[in-house]
């Protein structure tokens, strides 16, 4: 067997460094006894990597003696988070969730009061459906839009549903969206019925940031052949499921 000429470069000083900035965002304050402790790290390394850590305010020190996290710590996952581009860390959970099946996923998020196209992964089914990125949907009827409903107050969804054109009864499709909103709440996903054509079925689920705010929800598309409703909870939690690692990368947490 031929040895492997790879090098593993490493800084023994710089790993321990960030060993023990782990410990502290998952732990929270800890003494450098307790660091030392936990992490099988020398004492006087502890005492040295935490006093560089402190100059440079990764960490910061306690009236009691325990280390936390720095203010620079923040300022690092700021610029992490603002850098994010969600169709980039989308598109796998999309292309693996309709991989090897007849539906079409999508990514949206709310342009105004109305939820908009920003992504879309097609399955391998022979159907194409015309829907486009850039393609703005109604919030009351679209899977999509009720998942990005999801984060609204029963105001601002009566609010957003007055900007629509051509809504005949407001009130009447206020009080639906809001019914859908308690079952996104309860279940994690939304079904559109053929409620925007008939013949067409989605399911979507809505996307959280690091704050656990809505920021994004995705869907599923299909000829409401290959959906019957006996498949609305399974398929609705494959969605939901997506919807949740993507939320993950995005720094949420259940």
């Amino acid at each position: 067997m031929e040895k492997s000429t790879k090098k593993d470069y490493s800084v023994p000083a710089l790993d321990k460094a960030v060993l023990i900035l782990h410990a502290l965002a998952e732990q929270g304050w800890l003494s450098a006894l307790e660091l030392h402790a936990q992490l099988n790290i020398p004492k006087s390394t502890v005492f040295v990597l935490l006093n560089s850590l402190s100059r440079s305010r990764m960490v910061e020190r306690h009236a009691d003696g325990r280390y936390g996290l720095g203010h620079a710590t923040f300022l690092l996952g700021m610029s992490y988070f603002r850098d994010l581009d969600i169709r980039r860390m989308a598109r796998p959970h999309l292309e693996s969730l309709v991989s090897q099946t007849p539906y079409t996923a999508h990514l949206a998020v709310l342009a105004g009061q109305q939820p908009v196209y920003i992504d879309k992964v097609e399955g391998s089914g022979f159907v194409r459906f015309a829907t486009f990125i850039g393609q703005s949907l109604p919030l009351h009827l679209s899977g999509v839009g009720k998942a990005l409903a999801a984060g609204m107050s029963r105001e601002q969804v009566a609010n957003a549903l007055e900007e629509f054109p051509d809504m005949r009864d407001a009130e009447k499709s206020a009080q639906q969206l809001l019914e859908d909103v308690q079952f996104i709440r309860q279940h994690g996903f939304s079904i559109e019925d053929e409620q925007m054509e008939e013949g067409i079925r989605c399911i979507g689920s809505p996307v959280y940031d690091l704050s656990g705010n809505i920021v994004a929800s995705i869907s599923i598309t299909s000829l409401s052949q290959d959906l019957p409703a006996i498949k609305f909870n399974s398929m609705g939690q494959k969605v939901r499921e997506a919807a949740i690692h993507i939320s993950q990368e995005l720094g949420f947490k259940e």
